[in-house]
């Protein structure tokens, strides 16, 4: 057949009994109104194959009772007519349970459960009948059209549905077993193999078999679904939905006996598409797991259930069908049942137990019965019936047999409720309102008389809803039950009220002035509408149907209203607005007989509670629009106050462009003009500065490249791969790196290990997961420690002079542990990717809205999507800030590397170079608040320690940060080096090789001091070539712009080098802020006509301000006080001090202002520590050992002066020698690319080389450019002077020679390249440990 490999979904299904039973709404099982615990006609209706002790007879709406006598009396006004009510869009709770279990991962089953509806646009005539009797007519006989039509007969399947099943031959393609069908139409198959209908006493109401038990069905049926829970939701869902006729035409013949499109039109039949309902497909997820061979509750002691909310599109009568079929594993190939073939593979449809077809069936039907089973016959069969078999191997007088009714392995358990109304909603509610259905399950009796059935109970029995949800409290019950059934009130008669409690664990109900569901007595005690609600929830409107008898106890009096017998079965309470937040709990009087039954539940009335995408979106939208409302309060600001700096051109918010006219936003611009045109006039006034105006410093800037690079040369691969490793660590801190790469294995196995069985499912990328992310916890701990300058400073001082200590070589420490960083991140996002993955591939398990079976996280995230996982508020949308995280991680690799930093291409020029590399670095602080949200349970105790180191940081900070300097005068030197020189700053005490950061226009970057701790100035040189664009910047403004500037004229040709020129220090009025000008008399050679010394001028003070004292010559002011709320970093600071004030816009054009911060420690400070030293510098590198150089210069003289004066003597000299330490022996090596290099410094070395220090310094220079000789200068300084590149190998035996068995102390300052010969000589040079070991230990110089 066409459709046999589509159709199977129920032919696989349970060895045994397996019953279903629905509970709410009240599931029939065939039951009507017989007063009996069994079921008097179980083919009443539908094919139940449960219990027949299970079900609920229909609800009645009689006032009092549908009783005469004890006699269930069915002509009485509401007799059958209880009938419940749900509105279009409300929740309705379907419980359930079922004997055998179900449920994702079960281990001893395979099952589904299905839901379905159909409605009266189906069935015009849908009823439930008043008559035990059989829909359609006698059960012996075929249905009828006036038959079915009798209203005693209930009606469910239209009669045409069951005729075309009758009349159409069956699927010959299914799966049958050793079953004999009795015929060859729908009404036979496996699980009813004589047919309904067929033959006598076999037809169940006007159910369609075929249809009943295979899912999903290929002809038209006229049942809607609504779920499918399945233990596959992975394999089946997708093939459900699709197939299910909510979305997809079913196919019929016009000539009805036809199955098919092929056999229909082969007989001159026509094929025919019924259109599918146009409905949404049903949902599919993964059941929740259950124990078998058990009728009771699924988890937590909470029922089976499913949350309907019941579509607007459906009105009318309505009646559920639920449906539940298991199968065991023995139909899965390759078990002992069904084994596999050698040489013969299956696989696909035939290897799923889900699609046996007909090449399965047993050639020879119904004779295997009792029979031994040998093995398979020629055709395979899984299992026979009864099978007999010495299945353990203890002989053949030793048989087995098993317990297989081969026609109840297509088993299908059915129940179907009772029917019910779909409303539409009241007009007064609107159609976004929830509405919750309150109802009562049960039936009359002890726990052994309804059994399978249940007593009386509250469902949902816990309730959370929110504020302002809607409950419709709404009941029925029977006056059918049977006569014997134990129970109080009236025998044989269900009734049921609401009262509410003070607690759980009592029974007496509040009094009226206490109420808080109905109404809250205690806020509105004069409420009539509450208190009517209480009265009619508690006494059920009694007094208008009879007169009530306060005095009598008989329990069967219907004036007996204490025990509810005046009230009818049914009771709809309407709609009730929970109002009151709490926990609110309930009860029946009459039905919660403690020791015999109980009867309350609780409803909890929480606040408004969002999604978890609600709340993202909600969080979200508050975080813009409190940005916008700042947005239009700053352009509201800048409106009403053009003169501010929020009108400036560089902070005036768009908005304004775009709502104001362009004639109004010119006025504000000439008005802003003027004001500040006033204030630049009141101030030049003030000052006597001819032509004074506002100036805004501005520019961009970039890291100095001051490190000179040699020739570009070709590297192999191999060279490429171990200046890599080299970079990360694996050079000179081999040791460090080594040891740290340890560390994070060792935490990373922790991390595995401690979260071994934690993953979903088991899954191992999860413990991976987490041995990256306890590696990324010890390396986001320990990443911020190198980059603190004052913990750099202290431990350099203290620490040893070997080359692996990390604190020599910080940054490229930072760099190591970014690196491992990285390494972790990687790790830890692969496996929570694959982790993730797992998750959402997962079955996808049924949810619990109501929260009643405290359902494992692990369950709860089984099947979630990638998008739900990674917005998911349960684990702080840890996914979420984990991918945040790793862009902003991204971004910060990405700018770090060196052609971002330096600019090196157009690309990084344009998207800002350093300050591009400055900025996203400076996002580490929010990077840090991230990964607390991000995992927040270990992150504090690793950042805790790093934290207080942080802190100590800024501490030490604070007292030597951002001090304003006096200028002296700045040399431009060759190939646009500058030279500045500053008055010491108040407090400024350096040694030799330390390096400051230098501040102007907000940015900020490091450069070695070039002069002497002994000197009573500051030098630094800074090599400013117009590629670096801060550096550059800054030469033209000092060189160019500001003296021009400073005699009123625009900056004319560069100047050239060498060239000097002079500052004089001046003070703004009353802000303490110092700032630097030319001296006003300036010559065309750039020598001012005065002595040189820049003395302090102080600009006169602002209206209503004290001008502060003028300091002497050499000292500086402290910075003034910022204003609260702007950033700690230097940038930020220097950027608000300088432009944000009013007395800042009011410098002269001439003005620069420059700050600094430090010193700061650096690897060239150890040089003190060794007798013998090789420093070599590059380029401009030779800047820190200028400093080291003209230190040793001064020490040796302050040496000599102090033994002169004293004399010569042994101890003193000894003495001296200690307190003053200078090094025996310095070999210089200073590599250029051109003569004019070496008059940077050719006067420092030419004074380094005489004097007391004569015989320490050996000065070796090296030209390694493109140069003629006659144009070569010989410097008498350098005891050699080469062209070249230096011969390392040889310049090491030497010294290696000189100086056997010392310690030597190796110095770079300049390009990487050097320091990889200068690492790799240094380690083929050093001997072993031990007496007379001569060892070289390298050191390079990193900002």
């Amino acid at each position: 057949m066409a459709d046999c490999r589509q159709i199977l979904l129920l032919a696989m299904l349970a060895l045994t009994r397996a019953d279903m039973y629905l509970n709410n709404p009240r599931g029939s099982n065939n039951k009507l109104r017989e007063q009996s615990n069994n079921v008097q006609n179980a083919n009443r209706l539908f094919d139940s194959q449960n219990n027949a002790a299970s079900g609920y007879q229909i609800g009645d709406d009689c006032k009092p009772t549908c009783k005469d006598g004890n006699a269930y009396d069915v002509t009485k006004e509401g007799a059958t007519k209880g009938t419940m009510k749900f509105y279009q869009g409300s929740e309705l709770y379907i419980e359930w349970h079922h004997q055998h279990g179900c449920g994702v991962g079960h281990p001893n089953v395979r099952c589904q459960i299905i839901l379905q509806y159909m409605s009266e646009s189906d069935n015009v005539n849908l009823r439930d009948g008043t008559d035990q009797i059989t829909a359609g007519g006698d059960d012996q006989n075929d249905p009828t059209e006036d038959a079915t039509a009798e209203p005693g007969r209930g009606y469910h399947e239209p009669l045409d549905f069951y005729q075309a099943c009758a009349s159409r031959e069956r699927n010959q393609g299914l799966y049958t077993a050793d079953q004999r069908l009795q015929s060859t139409d729908a009404t036979s198959t496996r699980q009813n193999p004589n047919g309904n209908g067929r033959r006598r006493g076999q037809r169940h109401g006007l159910e369609c078999p075929e249809e009943r038990d295979y899912y999903p069905y290929w002809h038209p049926s006229v049942w809607h679904d609504i779920a499918i829970l399945t233990d596959e939701p992975e394999i089946r869902c997708g093939y459900y939905q699709a197939e299910s006729q909510n979305v997809k035409a079913k196919g019929i013949c016009s000539i009805a006996a036809h199955n098919n499109p092929d056999a229909c039109a082969a007989n001159g039949g026509e094929w025919r598409e019924v259109p599918p309902f146009n409905e949404p497909p049903p949902e599919c997820t993964g059941g929740i797991q259950s124990r078998d061979n058990h009728n009771g509750n699924v988890r937590n002691g909470q029922p089976h259930y499913y949350l309907w909310r019941i579509p607007y599109y459906l009105k009318g009568r309505t009646v559920l069908r639920i449906r539940y079929n298991i199968t065991t594993g023995d139909f899965r190939y390759g078990s002992l049942a069904h084994p596999k073939e050698q040489d013969a593979e299956l696989s696909g449809e035939k290897a799923d137990a889900f699609f046996m077809d007909k090449s399965f069936n047993d050639p020879n039907p119904n004779n295997r019965r009792r029979s031994i089973f040998k093995g398979r016959p020629e055709v395979p069969t899984p299992l026979a019936q009864d099978p007999v078999a010495d299945w353990v191997e203890l002989g053949d007088d030793r048989l087995l047999q098993l317990q297989v009714n081969t026609n109840q392995f297509g088993r299908t358990f059915e129940d179907r409720t009772h029917s019910f109304m779909v409303m539409e909603r009241p007009q007064n509610v609107p159609g976004d309102k929830k509405i919750i259905n309150y109802n009562v399950r049960g039936r009359r009796g002890n726990i052994v008389q309804v059994y399978p059935s249940v007593e009386y109970d509250f469902v949902p029995s816990n309730l959370v809803v929110e504020q302002g949800t809607l409950l419709h409290f709404q009941w029925t019950g029977s006056d059918a039950n049977a006569n014997g059934n134990a129970g109080n009130g009236r025998t044989g008669t269900d009734r049921s009220n609401l009262v509410q409690l003070q607690s759980q664990d009592e029974t007496v109900p509040l009094p009226m002035d206490k109420h808080t569901l109905l109404f809250n007595a205690l806020a509105n005690p004069n409420d009539e509408e509450g208190k009517n609600l209480v009265r009619k929830f508690a006494y059920l409107d009694q007094e208008s149907i009879v007169t009530c008898d306060p005095a009598t106890n008989d329990q069967q009096s219907e004036t007996n209203c204490k025990q509810l017998n005046g009230a009818s079965a049914y009771f709809d309470g309407g709609l009730v607005e929970m109002k009151q937040v709490g926990k609110h709990y309930v009860a029946s009087t009459r039905n919660n007989d403690f020791s015999n039954r109980s009867h309350k539940a609780v409803i909890v009335v929480t606040g408004i509670q969002l999604e978890n995408y609600e709340n993202l979106i909600l969080g979200i939208g508050v975080g813009v629009g409190v940005l916008i409302l700042l947005y239009l309060l700053a352009a509201l600001w800048a409106y009403r106050h053009p003169g501010s700096w929020l009108f400036s051109s560089r902070y005036r918010p768009r908005i304004l462009r775009w709502v104001l006219k362009e004639e109004r936003m010119l006025e504000l611009v000439e008005q802003r003009r003027q004001i500040k045109s006033q204030q630049r006039k009141a101030w030049a006034k003030k000052t006597g500065a001819a032509g004074a105006y506002m100036q805004d410093e501005e520019g961009t800037g970039d890291q100095a490249t001051d490190l000179a690079m040699p020739p570009d040369e070709k590297v192999t691969w191999f060279q490429s791969f171990n200046r890599t490793c080299r970079r990360c660590g694996l050079g000179e801190q081999r040791l460090t790196t080594v040891m740290y790469g340890m560390l994070n294995l060792v935490v990373l196995l922790i991390g595995f290990l401690s979260n071994l069985n934690g993953g979903f499912q088991g899954s191992w990328a999860y413990p991976f997961a987490k041995g990256g992310g306890y590696s990324m916890d010890l390396n986001f701990a320990m990443l911020v420690l190198p980059t603190l300058k004052s913990l750099q400073t202290a431990t350099r001082r203290a620490s040893s002079s070997r080359e692996w200590i990390p604190t020599d070589d910080p940054i490229n420490f930072h760099m190591v542990i970014a690196g491992f960083t990285f390494l972790g991140a990687l790790i830890h996002i692969i496996a929570h990717s694959v982790h993730i993955y797992g998750i959402q591939a997962a079955p996808r398990i049924q949810r619990d809205p109501l929260q009643l079976w405290q359902m494992t996280g692990e369950e709860m995230t089984s099947g979630m999507s990638f998008w739900l996982q990674l917005i998911n508020l349960q684990n702080r949308c840890a996914a979420l800030t984990g991918v945040i995280l790793t862009v902003m991680m991204l971004a910060i690799l990405l700018t770090a590397m060196s052609c971002v930093r330096r600019g090196t291409n157009a690309l990084t020029r344009r998207l800002g170079g350093f300050n591009l590399f400055w900025r996203v670095h400076m996002s580490w602080k929010l990077i840090y608040v991230l990964l607390l949200i991000h995992a927040p349970a270990r992150l504090w105790i690793w950042f805790f320690f790093p934290a207080i180191f942080v802190f100590m940081d800024r501490l030490l900070l604070q007292t030597h940060q951002e001090m304003y300097v006096s200028l002296r005068y700045v040399k431009l030197l060759p190939r646009d080096v500058i030279n500045l020189t500053f008055d010491i700053p108040q407090g400024f005490a350096y040694q030799a090789g330390q390096y400051i950061l230098l501040g102007w226009k907000g940015e900020w970057h490091p450069f070695t001091l070039t002069s002497a701790p002994e000197e009573d100035c500051v030098h630094v040189h800074i090599r400013s070539p117009n590629s670096l664009d801060w550096c550059s910047a800054l030469r033209k403004r000092l060189t160019e712009e500001a003296p021009a500037q400073a005699v009123g004229e625009s900056p004319q040709k560069a100047p050239k080098a060498p060239q000097q020129f002079d500052y004089v220090k001046r003070t703004l009025a009353n802000s303490h802020v110092v700032f630097n000008v030319p001296r006003e008399v300036f010559l065309p050679g750039g020598r001012s006509n005065d002595d040189g010394k820049a003395s302090a001028v102080p600009v006169p003070e602002l209206p209503g301000q004290v001008s502060p004292p003028t300091l002497p010559h050499g000292a500086s002011e402290s910075k003034p006080k910022l204003r609260e709320g702007f950033g700690d970093t230097p940038a930020s600071k220097s950027g608000e001090s300088l432009t944000s004030t009013t007395a800042m816009t009011m410098l002269p054009p001439e003005a620069v202002v420059l700050q600094v911060t430090g010193p700061f420690g650096a690897p060239a400070q150890k040089v003190w520590g060794f007798d013998t030293l090789m420093v070599v510098g590059a380029g401009i590198g030779v800047t820190p050992f200028a400093s080291i150089l003209r230190s040793v210069q001064l020490r040796a003289k302050q040496r000599e002066s102090i033994l002169r004066r004293k004399g010569s003597d042994a101890s003193l000299e000894k003495m001296v020698n200690d307190l003053i330490q200078v090094p025996k022996k310095i070999y210089f090596y200073w590599i250029c690319r051109g003569q004019e290099e070496f008059d940077w410094f050719s006067h420092l070395l030419s004074a380094a080389a005489e004097g007391p220090a004569a015989g320490i310094v050996e000065i070796t220079l090296f030209l390694t450019g493109e140069h003629e000789l006659s144009q070569v200068k010989k410097l008498s300084c350098a005891s050699g002077q080469f062209f070249g590149r230096p011969n390392w190998n040889r310049i090491f035996k030497q010294n290696k020679d000189k100086h056997k068995g010392e310690h030597i102390g190796v110095f770079l300052c300049g390009s990487p390249v050097i320091g990889k010969e200068l690492s790799k000589q240094s380690h083929q040079h050093s001997d072993m440990e031990g007496p007379g070991a001569t060892r070289f230990s390298f050191f390079k110089e990193h900002f």
